[in-house]
């Protein structure tokens, strides 16, 4: 019991950190911080953040975690009542391209420093992202009945998709130009519709 009791309150701590890094790490960037400004930030020794996270990049990829599960659940929660599959598509765009804006501080160090970030991140963010992915497979597989697509691996879709997505992140990032969602949809389903 006592040692439920300690990991229970180890997973705590790690959540309030992780709310209050993130608003740390979105206003200074995360390349340029030291563990010794995290620390302070946090008003903690040191020490005490290294127990919690065992590195600076075990930090970093807990702050990509912490995200990835905050936007599935936002992804969730505005697309829940909608039945209409590109309706939900339009959604995920706008949520993702809003979301990246909001931190383009906290990604733009990693991101800028490797492009190729994203395809490199361990399994472990992967299982993360994966029912996200499954959402997006379950809006192509809807949006297949009624007007077929090319491809009927509605999993490798959402990937695709994905990955056309995280293309105007990475545009935007390196060119500046308005991140706006109005037809990204439409450009990637003229290539995938038959």
């Amino acid at each position: 019991m006592k040692e439920i009791l300690k990991l229970k309150v180890q997973a705590t701590k790690r959540k309030i950190f992780l709310e209050e890094i993130s608003n740390l790490i979105e206003k200074e960037g995360f390349a340029q911080l030291k563990m010794q400004d995290i620390a302070k930030y946090l008003g903690i020794s040191v020490g005490a953040l290294y127990k919690i996270f065992a590195s600076k990049e075990d930090l970093f990829l807990a702050y990509v975690e912490y995200q990835i599960k905050k936007f599935h659940a936002l992804l969730k929660e505005h697309t829940k009542n909608i039945e209409d599959p590109l309706q939900c598509l339009q959604i995920y765009v706008r949520l993702k391209f809003e979301v990246f804006q909001q931190k383009r501080r906290a990604i733009e160090d990693p991101l800028m420093g490797d492009p190729f970030y994203f395809l490199k991140m361990e399994k472990r963010q992967y299982a993360l992202i994966e029912p996200i992915h499954k959402m997006v497979a379950s809006w192509f597989a809807k949006m297949h009945v009624h007007k077929p697509l090319k491809e009927e691996n509605f999993l490798k879709l959402a990937y695709l998709f994905n990955s056309f997505t995280n293309g105007y992140v990475e545009y935007w990032l390196i060119h500046g130009e308005d991140l706006r969602p109005t037809k990204v949809v439409e450009l990637f389903l003229q290539g995938v519709q038959q």
